[in-house]
């Protein structure tokens, strides 16, 4: 029998989580900062609709599998010599005693640390475009929290040139970050310099666009540059004027929206549920799980040699933090 994966959550586990990875819920962001709940709730969610021999659990274990994201856990935390500490790394740093690192943008591999790209869940509960909407073209949307939008896409200035290009603005509240029902245009730009490569971000807003039967314009990051196959797949805007001449085009080709959204529609299946499932099963049944079974039979040595390379890897992290800072 395969042992036992273990998802945790920091006690106490909220009483109002729902059962259900379809069912959105505002817990994903306001109950813990960074997506530990985003993360872990859903993973184990379909995991275990999947079959898997999986658990979720308020307590660290002492033997088996650990599945813990980074934010969850501190960097100090050692697992217990029979288990196999799997992190979501998500956006934050690496653990320096995972034995597994799970990357949601390839840019952040590390040879140091053991890494396996997984994309993160589309969004729960999901309430596409209104396809009764057609080429309607009213409402320019954002989804995501303030200190990830560009200055310049804030104020007054900016809603001057939303209104010139008859369109409204959305700053989409996290109840709502599912509804794109009446969004005729994403828009997700974090800035206009484009010093960052954003390797600890996720193609998420790509992602969802593609899902939710809208086109996207995107700021320049990399998570998005790996995922681009063809230039349906979103318009890159690297400067303001970039942004306004996206919107204007949008705005006069509807064939170009249409072209945009078919395309996204085929693009979406490459992160369906189903597909993300599987992709997490293949990751656990053979690299996880026979990693956990060699680990267990090499004997106590690799278990210090873990630790010592840990103990490295935290020291490591301090002085890249005091350099940096």
């Amino acid at each position: 029998m395969s042992p036992t994966i273990r998802f945790y959550l920091p006690s106490p586990i909220p009483a109002d989580m729902p059962q259900s990875p379809d069912v959105y819920w505002t817990g994903f962001r306001g109950h813990m900062r960074g997506g530990v709940y985003a993360w872990t709730v859903q993973t184990f969610q379909r995991l275990r609709d999947a079959g898997m021999n999986v658990e979720l659990s308020d307590k660290l274990p002492c033997e088996g599998i650990l599945v813990a994201h980074r934010k969850s856990v501190p960097r100090d935390f050692v697992p217990a010599a029979d288990v196999l500490f799997v992190c979501l790394r998500a956006d934050a740093t690496f653990h320096p005693f995972a034995h597994w690192h799970v990357i949601l943008n390839e840019l952040a591999r590390n040879s140091w640390y053991p890494s396996v790209y997984m994309p993160h869940w589309p969004q729960p509960g999901l309430i596409p475009r209104d396809p009764a909407r057609g080429d309607r073209w009213e409402n320019a949307a954002f989804f995501g929290d303030d200190a990830c939008i560009a200055s310049e896409m804030r104020g007054g200035e900016w809603e001057a040139i939303l209104r010139d290009l008859k369109l409204n603005w959305n700053h989409v509240p996290p109840e709502k970050w599912h509804d794109f029902s009446k969004v005729d245009v994403v828009v997700a730009i974090r800035d206009f310099v484009g010093k960052h490569r954003y390797a600890n971000k996720p193609p998420t807003k790509l992602f969802n666009s593609w899902h939710a039967g809208v086109p996207a314009i995107l700021g320049r990051e990399s998570a998005y540059e790996m995922q681009r196959r063809g230039k349906l797949d979103y318009l890159e805007a690297r400067t303001v004027p970039d942004l306004v001449a996206a919107l204007r085009r949008l705005r006069d080709e509807p064939e170009l929206r249409r072209a945009m959204v078919a395309n996204g529609r085929e693009r979406a299946k490459e992160t369906d549920y189903a597909v993300v499932t599987q992709r997490w099963q293949a990751f656990f049944e053979h690299m996880v799980i026979p990693d956990y079974e060699r680990r267990r039979n090499a004997g106590a040595w690799q278990q210090r040699w873990h630790r010592w390379n840990g103990v490295l890897k935290t020291k490591a992290q301090d002085l890249q933090e005091r350099f940096w800072h």
